[in-house]
């Protein structure tokens, strides 16, 4: 063991240092506190004896100095001193000092006092070999957790359908967690969508979830092999599930929040099932309108003996539907307050065109600016389906440039591609092309005077018949006249671009919603 003494008496340090050695240590000395701290080494010195008082830095702040540092093996010390004063040794021991061994010592009560040292460094040692072995463990449950996630919670989204578009994402939060998804591929147009949370923290908690992701699963599989290859109901299969699992839950002191979804495009409706999990957010294309489904069931495993109903909707072509968990929602920065439903269902409204992933990536920044430095504290968990054909009427484009002349070539070049990548006709392209570069043209002019970092959301895409394109803004609204011919005396201020915009559109629709002006234009296939 190696003991670091320090003394600016060359004689008491020399008789301590040959003292120490006799009894089997191994010693490094300095002439004063300063130079002591220069030798020392954290976890090689595993004792330090220093003088009281010395020139530059004393015994005490030797101490405070050595505690502050704070790392590794604990350091005993030891403070040679005449001093018996109690104030005294109480400010050596609030300074970090261990002992004391009062000038001149005594070898007997030097090594009494060192056999101490020796103790309470090795259970010193062994309580952080124990924590080492505890955060070994830690690491290991929580890589095992990770790897559940993985591999059993988190499905991949079906490829390859033409009648949905999907995306989904899940961000862990710096604890596992029980959230998971799944997907129930029925045929071409009928899926199932599957999203729950099973209570608690850790490995114990996705192991939950599972155990519930499988056993939804072995529920569908015996309804269908019970009904002779029919499909079943979401609500049998989820009563099923609770029937299952609750006395089970119920003996873990444990219970799963689920929402399992159907989307049936051969009938054109949603059925949901809701057990105590958030409610999804539904984006009617028609209406261009954002709702949530309804629920209000209890979590499995909750309740022994409840009884679950399912409640459908009718769907049309392009509508949206998005599946997120409590993380979301409750997703909280330095300012305390919650992301909330209210900014989610606002988002969803004012991006819905977009295409799933483009709406995924826009909540995910939206959470992440929300919650600023902060980590999350449960996971972000989301799907997102949009309702198809997809590839043919339903098919869109989104991006937001600033409010300047400057960015006009930005708008052509964004809109011009994706309108030949969507399979428009060149003639009709190069007519939506004009219209939507006259159009941000008159917003940039006319709509943001005096407003700082405005901007514009330009969205193109497929419709039946036809397409779409769609200018969002905030600002002064813009709603001019029909133009019967064009002026060309006010080119300059927009008259001759409102005239080429009712010419060569099918449709031209101004307003405002949730807040924001649009114009909409509408282009029929030649």
């Amino acid at each position: 063991m190696k003991v670091l003494i320090a003394d600016d008496q060359d004689i008491a340090r020399m008789v301590l240092g040959r003292t120490l050695q006799n009894l089997g240590y191994v010693v490094d000395e300095a002439p004063d506190g300063t130079r002591a701290m220069d030798l020392y080494e954290p976890g090689v010195h595993q004792i330090v004896i220093a003088d009281w008082e010395m020139p530059g830095y004393d015994g005490l702040e030797v101490c405070r100095r050595i505690r502050a540092l704070g790392d590794g093996a604990y350091t005993y010390v030891i403070l040679l001193t005449a001093k018996e004063d109690r104030e005294d040794r109480v400010a050596a021991l609030q300074a970090g000092a261990d002992d004391f061994i009062t000038k001149p010592f005594d070898r007997g009560d030097l090594s009494a006092r060192l056999g101490v040292a020796r103790r309470i460094l090795r259970m010193e040692g062994e309580l952080r070999e124990a924590n080492r072995k505890i955060e070994e463990s830690r690491e290991q449950e929580v890589a095992i957790g990770a790897s559940i996630q993985r591999s059993l919670l988190m499905a991949r989204p079906p490829e390859h359908s033409s009648r949905f578009e999907f995306a989904a994402m899940n961000l862990p939060s710096r604890q596992i967690d029980g959230d998971f998804f799944d997907f129930f591929v029925h045929s071409d147009g009928v899926v199932d969508v599957v999203l729950g949370d099973a209570m608690g923290k850790g490995v114990p908690a996705a192991l939950v979830g599972a155990g519930a992701k499988s056993t939804l699963l072995r529920s569908l599989s015996d309804q269908v092999t019970r009904s002779k290859g029919q499909l079943p109901s979401a609500r049998l299969i989820v009563q099923e599930t609770h029937d299952a699992m609750t006395s089970e839950l119920i003996r873990l002191n444990s219970f799963v929040t689920l929402g399992y979804a159907r989307l049936d495009t051969e009938n054109w409706t949603a059925t949901f099932v809701d057990c105590g999990h958030t409610r999804p957010i539904h984006w009617r294309a028609a209406e261009r309108d954002t709702s949530e489904l309804p629920g209000g069931g209890f979590p499995i495993g909750f309740v022994k003996r409840e009884t679950y109903d399912e409640r459908t909707i009718p769907i049309g072509r392009g509508d949206l539907f998005v599946f997120y968990s409590d993380g979301v929602t409750d997703a909280t920065g330095d300012g305390a307050e919650a992301f909330g439903t209210e900014r989610l269902l606002t988002l969803v409204q004012r991006h819905a065109a977009d295409a799933p992933s483009q709406l995924l990536y826009r909540l995910r920044e939206a959470i992440r600016t929300h919650i600023g430095e902060a980590p999350l504290e449960d996971d972000f968990t989301v799907v997102i389906v949009r309702v198809g054909p997809v590839g043919d009427p339903w098919d869109a484009r989104t991006r937001t440039f600033r409010s300047e002349l400057e960015s006009l070539a930005g708008v052509r070049d964004f809109v011009g591609p994706h309108l030949l990548e969507l399979g428009f006709p060149l003639a009709d392209a190069d007519a939506l092309l004009l219209a939507v570069h006259e159009a941000t043209a008159n917003v940039v002019r006319h709509a943001h005077k005096g407003i700082e970092d405005a901007t514009i959301e330009v969205a193109v895409e497929r419709r039946e018949g036809g397409m779409r394109a769609l200018i969002r803004y905030e600002g002064v609204p813009f709603n001019p006249p029909k133009p019967d011919e064009p002026d060309i005396q006010f080119a300059e201020n927009g008259g001759l671009g409102l005239f080429l915009i009712d010419r060569t559109m099918d449709e031209v629709h101004y307003g405002v919603e949730h807040g924001r002006n649009y114009i909409e234009m509408i282009k029929n296939r030649s």
